[in-house]
């Protein structure tokens, strides 16, 4: 990561439109650009003149030719500046820059504990759902060929285990896997058991979760795929569990109102398999 720093010195007086001007101007064209990670403004008075640095933060040099162009050192000026700064700095200067800010990570361990545990603004989690679901239930189906609790639970297991992987540097294991393990059959997950399922499901949050304790928020910033950075995959595993939280709350409602739904297909399976 590069961090780019221009300063300019205006008058005191000045300050407070200058920085509104460099707002409307400056920041928009930095976070408009890709690779741009971060934009901030320092400003300290000093007697009757005011400093003002922009202290921007990008993924590289190639990202920052896209925003000052090829001679990067050479500081970048907008029309107005001429009626407020003291002088015109003709360079900037770049830093190579060790970030160990983390409030992003902190930011998806907290949502990712609240889904699984509780606490989130709506109060519904995987545990306080799930502990309602006996064996026999979880495997039901509600009309024949429609998912079970257990199917859609694996299917979320499945899930969260590509996205770690992927984290960790493998980005074919979704691919190489997802035709045979997406949503195994209701055969499959019956002989894993439920109580199985759940552990496995828990474990699956809690290496997830023990991974991103290690990392800093510029870890998000890379790709596992041109495009499709780890920021991405993660704000996307939590809508995907959210959506079948939902999911799973409704097949509740629905299994209970029709007690006399059966386990379709596998009727025949000895029915301790049923039974916790």
């Amino acid at each position: 990561m590069i961090t780019r720093i221009w300063h300019g010195r205006t008058k005191k007086e000045d300050a407070d439109i200058y920085r509104n001007y460099v707002i409307e101007t400056g920041v928009p064209e930095y976070q408009g650009t890709e690779g741009n990670l971060d934009v901030q403004i320092l400003q300290r008075d000093e007697e009757n003149i005011t400093h003002i640095w922009t202290v921007t933060q990008w993924q590289n040099l190639e990202c920052i030719k896209s925003f000052a162009g090829n001679n990067i050192e050479e500081a970048k000026y907008y029309p107005e500046d001429e009626k407020y700064l003291l002088e015109f700095e003709p360079h900037v200067i770049h830093c190579r820059t060790l970030s160990f800010t983390n409030s992003r990570i902190i930011n998806y361990i907290r949502q990712f504990v609240q889904l699984f545990e509780g606490g989130n603004w709506n109060g519904e989690s995987y545990i306080e759902k799930l502990k309602t679901v006996d064996e026999q239930t979880a495997f039901k189906q509600p009309v024949p060929g429609k998912h079970s609790i257990a199917e859609i639970l694996w299917h979320c297991t499945y899930w969260t285990t590509v996205i770690l992987k992927r984290l960790q540097g493998d980005s074919e294991f979704g691919e190489k896997t997802e035709k045979d393990q997406n949503f195994l059959s209701l055969e499959l997950l019956c002989q894993k058991g439920w109580l199985n399922l759940l552990a496995e499901f828990k474990q699956s949050q809690g290496v997830l979760i023990n991974f991103l304790k290690t990392k800093t928020d510029d870890f998000l910033e890379n790709e596992y795929k041109p495009g499709k950075k780890f920021d991405y995959e993660l704000e996307g595993i939590i809508h995907h569990d959210i959506y079948h939280l939902g999911q799973i709350g409704l097949l509740i409602s629905l299994l209970k109102n029709k007690p006399d739904i059966k386990p379709n297909r596998f009727a025949d399976l000895n029915e301790k398999m049923f039974i916790i």
